[in-house]
């Protein structure tokens, strides 16, 4: 099933505006190496850091509304 991107960021607001949703991401904050760096001396463990970094990207890709902005302008 396609899902709008418009209507997916939404939902992406609607959860983490929400005092639940704040919380939950700055825990996911804190486990993603968000803040801080995701080196380390095992590279298995760097990977898997960067792993981590890149879903909390995400998260933020999908809460930006600038980055949706162009494509609903463009329809």
């Amino acid at each position: 099933m396609q899902v709008d991107p418009m209507e997916l960021h939404h939902a992406y607001k609607r959860i983490f505006e929400s005092a639940d949703g704040q919380t939950i991401m700055d825990d996911l904050e804190k486990r993603g190496c968000f803040l801080r760096s995701t080196f380390s001396t095992d590279s298995g463990r760097t990977q898997f850091n960067e792993g981590r970094r890149s879903l909390i990207l995400h998260v933020k890709h999908m809460l930006n509304e600038t980055n949706f902005l162009n494509k609903e302008t463009k329809r």
